[in-house]
């Protein structure tokens, strides 16, 4: 069985819930972005974030680019992410080829993440609806309620698959 560790970066609280429900199914540990071991000995990295207007948050792209030189080449990457709109399409494709949020915002982190291509970007994937808030700590615009308990539970057996399949 592989050794994993799920490392989040997270404003409100909402992408740490998914991360320690990604973490509970998986059987593994979970860090905070500011607490990253050494991650010589773990064969698999979940790495989450919160997105801003279909961006990677500032602390989450730098906490992935920091990530390269943490010995991470030849690992196993797994992304996840909470938005408040993952599903709709990105501004910045209306134009072009339209694609969703969700579809950008893995490009993005795997561009950020795997800058060298030394490691091994699985194609599973996770994301979630968070609360959007207007203000760096306020409550949210709207009391939207994500992630809910189903949105939970659903990480959770996103962990689950993770343990079994890998």
């Amino acid at each position: 069985m592989l050794k994993a560790i799920v490392i989040y970066n997270s404003r409100g609280g909402n992408t740490k819930e998914v991360a320690m429900k990604i973490a509970e199914g998986l059987e593994a540990e979970h860090k905070n972005h500011k607490n990253i071991p050494d991650l010589e000995n773990y064969d698999l990295l979940v790495l989450g974030s919160w997105m801003i207007m279909g961006m990677v948050s500032f602390a989450g792209a730098r906490y992935l680019r920091k990530l390269r030189k943490k010995k991470i080449d030849g690992k196993k990457v797994v992304l996840f992410f909470t938005s408040g709109a993952p599903d709709d399409i990105h501004p910045m494709t209306e134009n072009k080829v339209p694609k969703k949020i969700k579809e950008v915002m893995f490009e993005k982190m795997e561009r950020i993440v795997n800058k060298k291509n030394q490691i091994t970007i699985l194609p599973e994937r996770f994301y979630c609806k968070g609360a959007i808030r207007v203000l760096k700590h306020g409550e949210p615009k709207e009391p939207i309620g994500h992630p809910t308990e189903e949105e939970l539970a659903q990480a959770k057996a996103f962990g689950e698959m993770l343990k079994e399949k890998l």
